[in-house]
């Protein structure tokens, strides 16, 4: 989903706990000198799947993507919003891809700036101009990602069912992994497989039981053209970033898309239930869902009860859903280290939006692909043996894992604090005072 909130979030200090990466890791520079592990399995397309493959692609490591859309024209479908890269993380994992340039063709980096009010319009103030903090939009950004790719190395219309793994004691450590796809065809054979498979996960259930739990509040999407009569009035507001107004259990978000058009986000705190088929604002009755919605911003000022009014459709909602942090502590029985497999972004860590969602699942793959590196690195023999690779891997992976943990259970706690902010009667003076304080 777009993370329409990366103005505030990013605006603060990054989240470091080991430092950042070091862009020129010697690992990278002798990886034609060092043995490379047998093929890894990538579940999941997105920004952190692609991200990885690209970067595997660059130390010539055999991978191969398994990808859920159909084909690549179906993959440039319903991305969402536009996304902001922040430059020690998401920009980051570009540069190490070797992709930095053909990012900054499409960044737009005019576009930097939040507008924060309240429900009544007051407290209005707009930040961030200037920051280093490009917007792209989503689909611009799988777009650039699957372009770095050889056309070989994805295999589409994979939507993973099932996974399994053999016997450990028949297989020793990083036991080969079984993946079962919907289509009734299976993969095996690879010495790792990573969950790069979003919210839902299938990856995920092989290491831990935890779901992903419903957090009260839903953003429904909907869209201004440059024809909408709303557009103007949109543009004076917005300009070329973001708005967000807020009050207690409503919330309003507008951002500027590349083509101009505009996203309007509708946040309200209702059951899950809600846009479904009978629900209050059931989506397939758009004049039903628009009068629902509508009764939320009854008390708004009209110059923003107006875009909900003008919203164009098909509206799509977003049910916002985290995993709970706890799991991620330290000891906890809910995490397992499963050998021969791991998560990336939102399948390892996923939390509500914060704006900083895309930019530590880039970051996941950074992190593991350099603690890989790490691992050859130190590996100089030639020897090609199954269970070396699985032990090297096995090294890297909780070298990997000890690292994300930590920063995905701050990430998720840190959105929490968010949402709570983005839907609270006084949200606007809070969300100023937190960024003047930065």
């Amino acid at each position: 989903m777009s993370r329409f909130l990366s103005h505030v979030i990013s605006i603060q200090k990054p989240f470091f706990p080991h430092g950042p990466l070091n862009s020129r890791s010697s690992a990278v520079r002798t990886i034609t000198t060092m043995r490379k592990p047998a093929p890894i399995a990538i579940v999941g397309g997105g920004p952190c799947g692609l991200t990885f493959a690209r970067l595997l692609e660059t130390a010539g490591i055999d991978y191969i993507v398994f990808e859920r859309d159909t084909s690549p024209e179906n993959a440039l479908q319903f991305q969402g919003g536009t996304l902001d890269l922040h430059g020690e993380t998401g920009q980051e994992a570009l540069r190490r891809a070797g992709l930095i340039e053909e990012f900054e063709k499409l960044a737009r980096r005019d576009a930097t700036t939040l507008t924060v009010q309240d429900f009544r319009g007051n407290h209005r103030k707009t930040f961030g101009e200037g920051r280093d903090a490009p917007e792209i939009d989503r689909l611009q950004l799988r777009q650039l990602l699957l372009k770095s790719l050889p056309a070989h190395r994805i295999r589409w219309a994979k939507a993973l069912q099932a996974i399994g793994q053999k016997s450990k004691i028949e297989h020793g450590p990083g036991a080969d992994c079984i993946l079962r796809f919907a289509d009734g065809s299976t993969e095996s054979g690879f010495r790792l497989v990573v969950g790069a498979d979003g919210a839902w996960s299938k990856v995920r259930q092989l290491i831990t039981p935890a779901k992903p739990q419903y957090s009260g509040r839903i953003f429904i999407e909907g869209r201004i053209s440059p024809g909408n009569p709303q557009y103007a009035a949109a543009h004076e507001m917005v300009g070329a970033g973001n708005s967000l107004a807020m009050t207690r259990g409503c919330t309003l978000c507008i951002q500027q898309m590349s083509d101009r058009s505009y996203r309007v986000y509708m946040g309200l705190e209702v059951p899950s239930t809600f846009t479904r088929p009978g629900g209050e604002a059931d989506i397939t009755n758009p004049e039903k869902a628009r009068a629902a919605v509508l009764q939320y911003y009854a008390e708004w000022a009209p110059h923003l009860r107006a875009f909900v009014e003008a919203a164009e459709g098909p509206w799509r909602p977003w049910p916002l859903h985290r995993l709970d942090p706890d799991i991620f502590l330290d000891g906890s029985p809910s995490w397992t280290r499963v050998p021969g497999v791991t998560l990336l972004g939102d399948a390892a860590h996923l939390a509500t939006p914060n704006g900083d969602g895309v930019n530590i699942a880039m970051y996941d793959a950074l992190v593991l692909f350099d603690s890989l590196m790490a691992e050859m690195h130190k590996e100089q023999s030639d020897s090609h043996q199954t269970d070396a690779d699985a032990k090297m891997i096995e090294r890297a992976v909780v070298a990997y894992e000890t690292d994300m943990r930590a920063r995905g259970r701050a990430h998720i706690l840190d959105s929490m604090d968010i949402e709570d902010m983005m839907f609270a009667e006084d949200g606007a003076a809070r969300m100023l005072a937190m960024i003047s304080q930065v």
